[in-house]
């Protein structure tokens, strides 16, 4: 069955039938927290009361051809990797993810089943991370496309205890959740066609180009802990901390002995997985700075380990990469950039 064979009206219903069970038991659980929703799909919009505090709202979209392509992404992780974009973005910000509405633009060839197969790896998401799908909109378009609109909150009430791009201080130190470059090898490996049965770590890194874990849990206790200062790794490393360091006018010390790589990564690109883990991108691991005193405590707060990974210095200095004997690399940035001349 075809998109084009049922039209619009039967392909909401079975996307709404699709995450029925799924999206009540996320609303239930959201009503708890003091969202009380009063209409979810099926009028203009959805509808909800939400307690006094702070929110926060994003949304990104992803274009076959240009951010994922149907021959190596399954619909369900398509599905797992829409959202989490977007859950990534909340947790940057130390706040929660809550109401989301998706918006498609499919053309007529697209298969009904592997849309539905993509709204069940939304609620795996969900359910590994809360919040709710409760609406969207549906057209007609010559690429397909999904696009996810978010809302989030945060758990106090205060601006300052917000993650933003532009508090870090000279003097703080650098750190980053897990490890950085799986997702830029896996991607290499499945554009690359490799032998998945000839290689042990393929499963590892096609998950973490695939299935992307929002740091949900560790944007709060950030948040919790004193860190002001945060973003998401979507870019890569070097291009977003370029982005931090812009955004509160400031440079940085990056010590690449220091930089946390998986040992699956390294068996697998051992003369390149630097270069993945400074540059790949998709990540969606915490890049955040704090004074060393709010360092220490943060990251022992944390369920993932986070790693110190180098220092904020003067504006003017740049974001710089040293060797272990203190030579300054020549790093190119190799993150995401829509526009960049090819």
């Amino acid at each position: 069955m075809l998109v084009r064979d049922i039209g619009e009206f039967e392909l909401i219903s079975k996307l709404a039938a699709a995450i029925a069970a799924s999206s009540q038991r996320d609303i239930q659980s959201l009503n708890e927290c003091g969202f009380k929703m009063l209409r979810a799909i099926g009028d203009d919009a959805a509808a909800w009361h939400s307690p006094q505090g702070i929110s926060v709202f994003t949304a990104d979209t992803m274009v076959e051809g240009v951010h994922f392509e149907r021959r190596y992404t399954g619909w369900r992780d398509l599905g797992w990797k829409a959202l989490a974009t977007n859950v990534s973005d909340v947790a940057a910000m130390g706040c929660a993810p809550t109401y989301a509405t998706v918006t498609l633009g499919l053309r007529g060839d697209i298969p009904v089943d592997g849309l539905t197969e993509m709204y069940t790896g939304m609620m795996e998401l969900t359910a590994a991370c809360g919040g709710a799908v409760v609406g969207g909109d549906i057209v007609k378009s010559p690429v397909f496309f999904i696009s996810v609109a978010l809302q989030g909150v945060g758990h106090a009430d205060a601006h300052d205890a917000l993650l933003l791009r532009d508090n870090a201080r000279p003097g703080d130190l650098i750190a980053v959740t897990g490890t950085l470059g799986a997702s830029a090898a896996g991607l290499k490996l499945l554009t690359e066609g490799a032998d998945a049965a000839g290689l042990s770590s393929y499963a590892f890194l096609e998950d973490a180009h695939n299935r992307p874990m929002p740091r949900v849990s560790e944007g709060e206790a950030l948040a919790r802990s004193g860190v002001r200062c945060a973003m998401d790794i979507s870019d890569g490393l070097v291009d977003d901390l370029g982005k931090l360091c812009r955004a509160s006018e400031v440079g940085a010390r990056i010590n690449a002995a220091d930089i946390p790589a998986d040992d699956r990564l390294k068996a697998t690109y051992p003369s390149s997985w630097l270069t993945l883990a400074l540059g790949g991108g998709e990540d969606y691991e915490l890049l955040f700075t704090a004074p060393p005193e709010v360092m220490q405590s943060a990251s022992a707060a944390l369920a993932t380990p986070a790693t110190i990974i180098g220092e904020v210095v003067e504006v003017g200095q740049g974001v710089n990469v040293f060797d272990e004997d203190g030579i300054r690399m020549m790093v190119g940035s190799g993150g995401w950039d829509h526009f960049r001349k090819e």
